[in-house]
């Protein structure tokens, strides 16, 4: 397929009433697309817009976001990675025996659902497991907004957990998706636990830029100045090896494609861990290299029926303008049970 095997088709979204349409972005999927995986149904994709940035959702794979775009940037290409359930932009859960040293993984709860092949505890080299979808419980959604409750699967053994998620997206009218997830696990065990809010993966990625500096307090005014932001970013080229950086949240982080000069940025919890890299041959939604970007919750004592919620901001955007626009966005906040989590006072 061309360069526009994934860009965005605002009028079939117009024509569908902006439910169960995609465009084309699966088109080119099964370019790069190796057996025994299968790319998510189309006819399962539910899209919002309002009217310059588009998000899609599909509904047989968790309601996970499978794409991303922008009408005012790269002629609307998305490079949202969709090649299997453990990829997209998700969040996740890693379990471990609640005791001291180092524990093997025992569950690992993941919006998208289950594919296997990843060591967990009693199988060093992990389980086949079919590629199968989370459940999607109930799902609404209108021009702007989006809403669903979704049983992740256990990622390993493709098995149900005890744990409930609730999305909520809605795009505002300057073109940037606020999204706010809670999830909450039902039963009697304590575990440790590490959760990724969010993890992104990205066709075309052979870059990423992150703030220097925290784009908050006294910084804040910042924001607003494109100028000032491009002296305090740091861009990483060369599509690194993944998990070659670890760095520190200062605000946000981006994955970008140099090439069409595009970059998905989205806020992430101060002071949280943030790793970055590419995969070196690696299957593909659409194009070499893989990009992946994540934001860490670790360290974490998960006991019953707790409530998390993580809230961040999603924008599309050149590498030029993007810094200001994302600088000037709320701050991301990792929640528990309503309490605002820092990882300074843990």
């Amino acid at each position: 397929m061309g360069s526009h095997a994934r860009r965005l088709s605002v009028v079939g979204i117009i024509l569908a009433m902006l439910l169960f349409s995609a465009g084309d972005w699966n088109a080119g999927a099964a370019i790069n697309h190796q057996p025994p995986w299968q790319p998510p149904p189309k006819n399962q994709n539910v899209i919002i817009s309002n009217g310059g940035m588009l998000v899609a959702f599909n509904i047989a794979w968790g309601a996970v976001v499978v794409g991303i775009a922008d009408k005012h940037v790269a002629h609307e290409l998305n490079i949202v990675d969709f090649h299997d359930v453990g990829r997209e932009l998700q969040v996740d859960e890693f379990l471990f025996h609640n005791a001291p040293g180092p524990q093997p993984l025992l569950i690992n709860p993941t919006q998208a659902g289950a594919l296997g092949n990843q060591a967990f505890a009693g199988h060093p080299h992990g389980v086949n497991v079919p590629e199968t979808g989370s459940h999607v419980v109930r799902w609404k959604a209108t021009r702007h907004t989006f809403f669903a409750v979704v049983r992740p699967l256990d990622y390993d053994t493709g098995n149900p957990t005890h744990w409930v998620y609730t999305e909520q997206v809605h795009i505002d009218r300057h073109g940037v998706a606020h999204f706010h997830y809670r999830f909450q696990r039902y039963g009697h065990r304590t575990f440790r636990m590490s959760t990724e809010i969010p993890t992104l993966y990205s066709d075309r990625t052979d870059a990423f830029m992150y703030p220097t500096r925290i784009p908050y307090g006294r910084n804040k005014m910042m924001g607003k100045s494109t100028d000032a932001w491009r002296r305090h970013v740091r861009l990483v080229k060369g599509a690194p090896q993944w998990p070659g950086h670890n760095i520190i949240s200062k605000g946000w982080i981006a994955n970008i494609d140099t090439a069409n000069r595009i970059g998905i940025f989205y806020t992430t919890p101060v002071g949280l861990p943030e790793t970055f890299g590419c995969f070196r041959g690696a299957s593909v939604s659409d194009r070499t290299p893989l990009g992946k970007s994540n934001v860490v919750g670790n360290h974490l004592i998960c006991r019953p029926n707790e409530i998390y919620s993580i809230r961040f901001s999603v924008v599309v955007a050149t590498p030029q303008n993007g810094p200001a626009l994302i600088s000037s966005q709320k701050p991301a906040e990792l929640r528990i049970n309503g309490k605002l989590w820092h990882p300074i006072q843990h």
